[in-house]
């Protein structure tokens, strides 16, 4: 036999039970009223969704869990502030004003240095990236564009 064959006997026998498990269902159902059927319909969509969704719920967390627990040294921390929706690495976009040698663009940094990228003024599609450390005075990475000064901000209780 094809593997075609075996297919559409195995769909014909799917439907079969299909067929017979709704005519069983029919006949019990004509010993209910329609607002119990009603309600009935209603009370199982819902035990469905708050199965699923606790099922969810309860398989995230064990997931995360398990991931915090196994995890050590910085790896933990990311995770540990990952659950808590911080960004241990200050990954945002920022938005300040333009950074001039007076007032700088401050970067916040847990580390002692950290690597800024800009645009090129004359090509956007070109990003210039250098390294701006702790203690050091305004950088200034392209010629013509903003000034970076880093904010050495050190974790509570970190691993250094």
């Amino acid at each position: 036999m094809s593997r075609a064959g075996r297919l559409l006997g195995q769909l014909a026998r799917a439907a079969a039970t299909s067929l017979t498990s709704s005519a069983t269902a029919a006949s019990q159902a004509s010993a209910y009223t329609v607002p119990q059927v009603q309600k009935l319909a209603a009370a199982s969509t819902a035990a469905r969704s708050l199965h699923t969704s606790l099922g969810t719920f309860a398989a995230n967390l064990s997931t995360l869990d398990a991931e915090i627990e196994h995890a050590t040294g910085l790896e933990r921390q990311e995770l540990e502030k990952a659950a808590k929706g911080v960004d241990p690495w200050h990954e945002d976009w920022l938005d300040a004003p333009f950074g001039t040698p007076e007032n700088p663009v401050v970067v916040p940094s847990i580390e002692a240095s950290r690597i800024v990228g800009v645009p090129d003024p004359y090509d956007d599609s070109i990003i210039w990236w250098d390294l701006i450390e702790d203690g050091q005075p305004p950088k200034q990475i392209v010629d013509g564009g903003e000034y970076f000064v880093l904010k050495h901000e050190p974790e509570e209780g970190g691993h250094h």
